[in-house]
């Protein structure tokens, strides 16, 4: 990277090249420079200031959600493989990208008809754009294009579980208990259905919208991106092992409300409702992923990339 441009000075002066005793061998990450890694923290400081209440507003929806408890883990996981990336990332730093500089407007702009709305999740999505394009305005586009993945992986972290009630809880709802009654009545549980209600003799269970399988197709569909992302294939299988997050949320969903039916008839409402509903909740995390695992062997895609 002797060569490269440098971050030190703003993106319209960052065309020429850094001296070669200007560049740190202090160990910074990605080879910044002690100069580049100020003017990084001041970004980063102006960014917290734009952004501060909605990181707060999103952070307290991660601890208060029932649909994005795994919200706290997805910016963990893309600064770890961007982390895993930094010496290829370091190789390929060149000229500051104008188009990154309209991304970054872009973002700002959406950022701020959201807060004139006072819609949240939309100025996180903003937050997302900003840091993309600041990187290509500041390191280039192949910079940008090498960590399109992990930045554009953050939207899995924005709360959007309103929407996604309004649009799919009743149809999940009504699927959930299709599905289990399908599968009591395989097993020799006597079940009726009426709608979103199961009744078995002395117990009524209804799948509610927590337990409509919205929370399992979240938390699948960001571990189903995430798995096809890290494993070798062409690239339509990988589509196929994303899609699968669907029927894979919706089967262990289905699997977990038969289980709590089948608690009820054998042990009682109270062991049903009690330790076992929000045990239930781990088996339908464990099914899923064994469920994505099987998908991904049955499609070929289940070795690791090297690249990563």
């Amino acid at each position: 990277m002797a060569d490269d441009p440098a971050l030190a000075a703003p993106p319209s002066d960052a065309s020429e090249a850094a001296p070669d005793e200007a560049r740190s061998t202090s160990g910074l990450p990605f080879g910044l420079t002690v100069d580049e890694s100020i003017w990084l923290a001041a970004i980063g400081i102006g960014f917290a200031a734009a952004f501060g209440p909605e990181l707060t507003w999103m952070f307290g929806r991660w601890m208060h959600s029932e649909y994005y408890g795994h919200g706290l883990f997805i910016p963990l996981i893309s600064a770890y493989l961007m982390y895993r990336r930094r010496d290829a990332v370091a190789a390929l730093v060149g000229r500051p990208d104008r188009l990154g500089l309209v991304l970054v407007i872009v973002g700002l702009l959406l950022h701020l008809l959201a807060a004139v709305v006072d819609v949240n999740f939309a100025s996180n999505f903003a937050a997302i754009i900003v840091l993309w394009g600041f990187i290509a305005w500041s390191w280039g586009r192949p910079v940008a294009l090498a960590l399109l993945f992990p930045i554009a992986y953050l939207s899995f972290m924005v709360p959007v579980d309103r929407l996604l009630i309004d649009a799919f809880a009743s149809p999940l709802q009504l699927t959930a208990a299709k599905m289990a009654a399908g599968f009591s009545g395989a097993i020799g549980i006597p079940v009726t259905r009426d709608g979103v209600n199961l009744s078995v003799p002395q117990y009524t269970f209804e799948v509610a919208v927590p337990c409509s399988g919205l929370k399992s197709l979240t938390t699948m569909g960001a571990l189903a991106v995430l798995f096809a992302f890290l494993v070798k294939g062409p690239l339509w299988r990988r589509l196929i092992l994303v899609a699968s997050a669907l029927p894979v949320a919706l089967l262990a969903n289905a699997t977990r409300v038969t289980l709590i039916l089948l608690v009820a008839q054998s042990m009682g409402a109270n062991m049903a409702e009690g330790f076992f509903h929000g045990f239930s909740g781990i088996v339908v995390f464990a099914i899923g992923l064994l469920g994505l695992y099987a998908v991904g062997r049955l499609l070929r895609c289940h070795t690791l990339r090297n690249d990563i």
